[in-house]
């Protein structure tokens, strides 16, 4: 096996450890810092959520929450860290695969967002996709600008060596012996009255699910 990318190795997981429970105090910025009307308004629409709670101003101050807030799920777009961004293994390939979530409080619109984030864990598997893997776990805590926490999340990627992957992976082999799918007008028919459906379903929740796939949560 030719090796075109840095592998996962003891010394530099040694280093990575090192960080453990360590805050981390520079990284890059967030793409959202307040959760003002359009900041809420775009991200709901840029998931396919358009729940007037969010995005309704005449809405939301009937409801018991007296006005727009932001779908929970907002929070990813004010922290790197929690949507995937990960340090240490240079050139080890990262994937991101799932947060779990604790929601304290609701984000309400023009609250200003702040995070305090750290490096939780190391975890080692054997995987069928790329043997050796690291599931890189960070912690992060959500305030608003009271000083409150809004959330909290673990969130965590998976390193794991593309060579390995690429040449010796099993995860995918039967996948790759499967003949190619063929869809007929009556599929696509069917597929699409399922789709409308789920989204009428999905505009009269009261709060909405969380659009990430892989995300585990629990809500104010």
């Amino acid at each position: 096996m030719t090796d075109l990318f840095p592998k996962i190795t003891d010394e530099a997981l040694d280093a990575l450890r090192r960080r453990l429970e360590m805050r981390i105090e520079n990284t890059l910025e967030p793409w959202c810092h307040e959760a003002t009307r359009d900041s809420i308004r775009h991200y709901a629409h840029g998931i396919g959520d358009d729940n007037p709670l969010w995005c309704d101003p005449d809405y939301a101050v009937g409801t018991r929450w007296g006005g727009i807030i932001a779908l929970p799920s907002f929070l990813f777009a004010t922290s790197r860290i929690v949507s995937g961004y990960v340090g240490g293994l240079p050139g080890v390939h990262a994937m991101w695969a799932g947060a779990d979530w604790t929601w304290h409080a609701p984000v309400r619109r023009n609250d200003t967002i702040t995070t305090v984030a750290w490096l939780k864990d190391l975890i080692e598997h054997q995987t069928r996709f790329a043997g050796r893997s690291i599931q890189q776990v960070y912690h992060v805590d959500f305030f608003n600008q009271h000083g409150d926490m809004v959330a909290s999340a673990d969130s965590w990627c998976f390193r794991t060596d593309r060579d390995q992957a690429r040449e010796q992976g099993q995860k995918y082999d039967a996948v790759k012996t499967r003949p190619p799918p063929h869809y007929y007008d009556d599929d696509l028919a069917a597929s699409g009255a399922s789709t409308r459906k789920k989204r009428f379903a999905a505009q009269h929740h009261a709060i909405g699910m969380m659009s990430p796939r892989a995300m585990r949560c629990r809500s104010w």
